[in-house]
């Protein structure tokens, strides 16, 4: 969603590799965010009311529809119970996804350019991850440039610029 956190962005100055930087996660903003911790927490239908309730203007869409001018198309996909991921679609049509702290990347599991999230190679395992993100949850348009309080840990934190 191309959060910028300052705070997020220090936290491990200096520390080395060894340093795991805490993330936004879905339903900060609200305080919901525990919620994932909860293997039945990381499924399609509540990671999508999670990220729904930190950014109402969400609107879900297609492949095929282009999203409104000042807003991007993302994608969600779940491995359940384990985890999420999201993917967003880049001005020349392709789309990139970041994990984490790693550098974002343009392709998926097979190392191929990801044209369209949902038909795109999602198994990690046959690269040495346990995760497969079998699940595909959909396809929203998100505002650009809008202030979204964000949380760590369920608690609210100040607002922060999205660019």
């Amino acid at each position: 969603m191309d959060v910028i956190d300052p705070a997020q962005q220090e936290q491990c100055k200096g520390q080395g590799p060894e340093c795991e930087p805490l993330f936004h996660q879905p339903g900060g903003t609200t305080g919901n965010s525990e919620i994932l911790q909860k293997v039945s927490g990381r499924t399609c239908k509540v990671v999508s009311r999670l990220i729904k309730e930190d950014v109402p203007e969400l609107r879900r869409t297609t492949f095929r529809r282009r999203c409104p001018k000042g807003s991007s198309k993302i994608a969600l996909v779940v491995h359940p119970g384990e985890d999420y991921h999201f993917y967003r679609q880049d001005p020349d049509g392709y789309w990139s996804h970041k994990d984490g702290a790693n550098p974002v990347k343009r392709i998926d599991a097979e190392g191929k350019l990801i044209w369209n999230p949902q038909t795109a190679a999602r198994d990690y395992r046959p690269r040495g991850s346990f995760l497969n993100y079998k699940d595909f949850c959909g396809f929203w348009c998100a505002p650009r440039r809008k202030t979204i309080r964000l949380a760590r840990g369920g608690k609210p934190i100040r607002g922060i610029e999205k660019r």
